[in-house]
Order: structure tokens, then sequence, then C-alpha cells
């Protein structure tokens, strides 16, 4: 990447040009991240400009631009929200969640990190493809390391594996299908059958007792050789 490249990367994912400190200021930022928000729903990232931003904020174009520099400013406050939020809500939820035992908390983890993903589906699959793009890497790498060690401290033990790599991945397998869901099959996070086999995936990853089915082996022999589907 070029240095004018970088430069003009980082003048794009520029958030905040003022913090709002006041409540009336933070009532109008949070104005504009709602309007962004539906806006990237109805009409994705690519269609919508500051000014649509705001006639949809029901603001002025000067409002918007004393906390945000430009349209990307305001969609990487959009995922902030929602990472934020997310960890807001895995927080509280963990509280309960924790005590439980090494079973029943695994289960109980995965059926939370659904739950989470399904909050506010369409305004993700609309994010999907953009958000590494608008985010600060160094913020998305921390809010995975949040979810990893949520992960690493609630797994059981399993002798002679490494739970640092074993935390890593399971939260970046479970973001690369909800990533892949987003862009392929948006409908597919509301659906029991699929989260039922993702749960299947996880729990036979770091259930040592759960072993792996044998292939029959008439299955094997009658399978032509060179075919690997």
């Amino acid at each position: 990447m070029s240095v004018i490249e970088e430069k003009e990367k980082t003048k794009k994912t520029k958030i905040i040009v003022k913090a709002p400190t006041q409540e009336r200021s933070r009532q109008t930022v949070a104005t504009i991240l709602e309007a962004c928000s539906r806006l990237l729903v109805s009409e994705g990232f690519y269609s919508i400009t500051t000014d649509k931003i705001a006639k949809e904020a029901g603001v002025s174009i000067g409002s918007l631009y004393q906390f945000f520099g430009n349209k990307e400013s305001v969609v990487q406050a959009v995922v902030k929200n929602v990472l934020e939020e997310d960890k807001r809500i895995i927080s509280e939820r963990m509280r309960t969640i924790s005590p439980l035992p090494p079973e029943q908390r695994m289960k109980a983890i995965f059926e939370l990190a659904v739950e989470v993903v399904r909050r506010n589906s369409e305004l993700r699959s609309k994010l999907s493809t953009i958000q590494y793009y608008v985010a600060e890497a160094s913020y998305v790498s921390d809010m995975i390391q949040f979810f990893q060690e949520i992960i690493r401290y609630n797994l059981p033990q399993l002798p002679g594996r490494d739970m640092d790599k074993v935390s890593y991945v399971i939260v970046n397998a479970f973001i690369g299908m909800i990533n892949t869901m987003s862009l392929d099959r948006p409908d597919y996070i509301h659906d029991s059958h699929i989260t039922a086999e993702m749960a299947q995936l996880f729990h036979r990853y770091v259930d040592m007792t759960v072993a792996q089915p044998a292939m029959p082996a008439s299955a094997s022999m009658n399978r032509p050789k060179g075919d690997f589907i």
C-alpha cells in the first residue's frame, strides 16, 4: 500500500471529529447512528451518503459533520455500537452461565452466541462485507481477543491441547461461519437445523470423549479412486 493510499484509508476511517460530551450531543449522535443503520439495511453501504444520513436522522448536514468526518466514520461508529452491545450482553449473561457445569456451560455459551448474532441480523448482514474496511484493526482485534478469553476461561480442560489455540479456533471458526452466512444465506442464522449442526461441530471439537464415526468398510471399498467429494 502506497503512502497516499495509507493516508486515504486513515482519512476515511477517522471516526469522531468531536466527542459528544453533553446529553443533547449524545442524543444527536445516537439519532445519526440509528438513521445510518436503517439506511444500511434498506440501501446498503455504497448507496448511502452523509446527506442521506442527515436527512434520515432529521438533522442538518452541519450537525452531522460536527461529530463525523465522512460516511465511513459514521458506519465505523455503527459497527462499534453493534460490537459494544454484543460485549455488554455477553458480559452480563456470563455471570449466570459461568457457574454451570462444563457441558451445560458450553451449550449455554453457544446458544448465547447465536442469540447475540440474531440480534439486528439484517444490519449485520449489510455490515459483514465492509466492517473490516471501516473499523480500526486494533479495535476488531481487541474484540476478538475478548471473545477468546471468555471461551478460554470457560472451556473444560482438554489434556494435551493448547487451550489458547483451541479458543482461537472456536472463536474465529464461529465468526467465519457467521460472516459467510451473512453473505450467502442470511436466513440461516434463524434456521434451528443449521444452528444445531453448528453446535454439533463445536461440541465434538471440544469433547475428547466423542469418537469420530468410522466409515463402513463397504463404503470405503466402493468409493472410486480420486473422488474427493
